[in-house]
C-alpha cells in the first residue's frame, strides 16, 4: 500500500492549529477535533498544553540577582539534561539527511512538542514559528540553535541549515485552508520573543540573548 502523499501529517496540523490561532479556545479544538479526528488526542493533549502556558500566573517582580539565579539554575538544568542525551546523540545521528520538520525530529528523540519547547525555555507558539521558519536565522541565538541541536541528537550545521530555508507556508494546501491564507513572512527572534507567552524573567533572558547576537 502507498501512502498518501497529501493527507496531513499531525506537525502540519499543531502548526496549523498554532498560526491559526491566537490561543486554544474550545470552539477552535472542537473544530480541529472534528476536521482531523484521527489526531483527536494529540490536538487535545496539545490544546492543554498551550492553553497552561497561557494561563500561568505571571511570576512575581524579581531582582536582578534572583533573575540571574534563576537563570543560571535554569541553563545548568538544561546542560546537563543536553549532556546525558550526547552519548544517545552520537549513536544515531543521521548527518547525511537533511532535517525536514524540528518537531518530528523531537518527537524521534522522545519528546513530545510541549516537552520540546519547555526544554529549550520557548512556548509553543516559538516553537511552532522556528519550525516553520518564521523567524530570520540571522537573529537566533546561537546558544539556542546549539541546544535545539544536542535535544535532537543533530549537528549545529543541520539545524542552521534547516532553519536558513524559505519560510514554510502556513495554509498553502487546500486541506488546512481553514482561514485564508497567511503569508510567508519573517520576524526577529526578539519580536517574537515579545510576542510570546513566556514570563518576564524567560523573556528578559531571550532578549539578552538576541541583543548579544545583533552587537557581534
Amino acid at each position: 500500500m502507498t501512502r498518501n502523499e497529501n493527507l496531513p501529517t499531525l506537525d502540519d496540523v499543531l502548526n496549523e492549529f498554532v498560526a491559526g490561532h491566537e490561543r486554544p479556545t474550545a470552539e477552535a479544538l472542537e473544530a480541529w477535533v472534528r476536521r482531523y479526528p484521527q489526531f483527536r488526542n494529540e490536538l487535545i493533549d496539545f490544546a492543554a498544553a498551550w492553553a497552561e502556558q497561557i494561563l500561568l500566573p505571571a511570576a512575581p517582580e524579581l531582582t536582578t540577582d534572583e533573575e540571574e539565579r534563576i537563570v543560571d539554575r535554569a541553563m545548568s538544568h538544561a546542560l546537563n539534561v543536553s549532556f546525558s542525551r550526547d552519548e544517545q546523540a552520537q549513536s544515531h545521528q543521521t548527518n547525511g539527511k537533511a532535517i525536514k520538520s524540528l518537531t518530528a525530529e523531537a518527537k524521534k528523540a522522545g519528546l513530545s512538542a510541549p516537552e520540546f519547547a519547555k526544554a529549550c525555555g520557548l512556548d509553543l507558539v516559538l516553537i511552532t514559528k522556528l519550525n516553520n521558519r518564521q523567524i530570520r536565522p540571522s537573529t537566533i541565538p546561537p546558544r539556542l540553535i546549539s541546544h535545539v541541536a544536542r535535544l535532537l541528537g543533530r549537528t549545529i550545521e543541520a539545524v542552521m541549515e534547516y532553519l536558513g530555508r524559505a519560510p514554510q507556508p502556513l495554509a498553502g494546501r487546500s486541506f488546512l485552508a481553514l482561514e485564508k491564507p497567511k503569508g510567508a513572512e519573517q520576524e526577529n527572534f526578539a519580536d517574537a520573543v515579545r510576542a510570546s507567552s513566556l514570563g518576564e524573567a524567560e523573556k528578559a533572558r531571550w532578549l539578552g540573548e538576541a541583543d548579544e547576537r545583533e552587537e557581534r
